[in-house]
């Protein structure tokens, strides 16, 4: 059994909380318009941030699960997300559908703001559960990391 490190648990229990906390804002960021996305500077960039720092969160949490669970680690942000499925304890993650997102990140900083606006509303309709749902599972991941390391220390305390 791979022992859970302190500075594992930190740097993960660090990014959940702060995935956790961005994912409180979809509700926030719904209300935004097209309108209000063309002519408000500060929300533009604002929803902008927002979506690259989800995003990043979630391959940060899946680079970090990867290297603890010393498995190989890809070239590529999407293909790092892609393999965290492939860990047990992940497999019900939805890494298909998070690594196709994570190349929007790209796309929210490069292209024009009409093909952003479209890329935008659809990451704010309709990926609020999959990204819960990761981090559920990731948290999962997490507790049960640190059960193990708790029974393992209780059933070698005497030793």
């Amino acid at each position: 059994m791979q022992r859970l490190t302190q500075e594992f648990k930190e740097r993960l229990v660090k990014h959940l909380n702060f995935l956790e906390e961005e994912l409180k804002d979809y509700a926030q960021f719904k209300k935004i318009t097209r309108e209000d996305y063309f002519k408000d500077r500060d929300k533009r960039r604002n929803i902008e941030r927002w979506i690259e720092n989800i995003i990043n969160s979630v391959v940060d949490v899946s680079k970090i699960i990867l290297t603890f669970e010393g498995g190989m680690i890809p070239d590529t942000y999407r293909g790092i997300v892609s393999m965290i499925s492939t860990v047990e304890g992940l497999e019900e993650i939805d890494a298909e559908k998070l690594s196709r997102w994570v190349r929007f990140r790209n796309i929210v900083a490069h292209e024009y703001l009409d093909i952003k606006w479209s890329s935008i509303n659809k990451f704010i309709n309709t990926t609020d559960s999959l990204y819960k749902d990761a981090l559920k599972i990731f948290k999962e991941y997490l507790k049960s990391k640190i059960e193990s390391v708790d029974s393992y220390q209780q059933d070698h305390q005497d030793t």
